[in-house]
């Protein structure tokens, strides 16, 4: 299993939990949660043995969209 650092992965028998892990920031999105979003999902895709994915986020907040620091610094290149 992959270590993610914006992600919790919880796979209990056919059903993976992807846990959006930036409630600082409400968990909203970067690069970062992006790519390793993307690659989980693809991932558990691949796994014939799941059945359903749930998308669940850490803190008070699902998920703020995204993350307003990153568009700055994406504005600039």
């Amino acid at each position: 299993m992959t270590d993610y650092h914006t992600l919790e992965l919880d796979v209990r028998r056919d059903v993976a939990v992807i846990w959006l892990n930036r409630p600082d920031v409400r968990n909203a999105f970067n690069e970062t949660m992006i790519a390793e979003l993307s690659h989980a999902l693809t991932s558990l895709e691949a796994d014939d043995a799941i059945r359903a994915i749930v998308l669940a986020g850490r803190g008070p907040s699902f998920c703020a969209g995204a993350d307003l620091n990153w568009m700055k610094k994406m504005a600039g290149y």
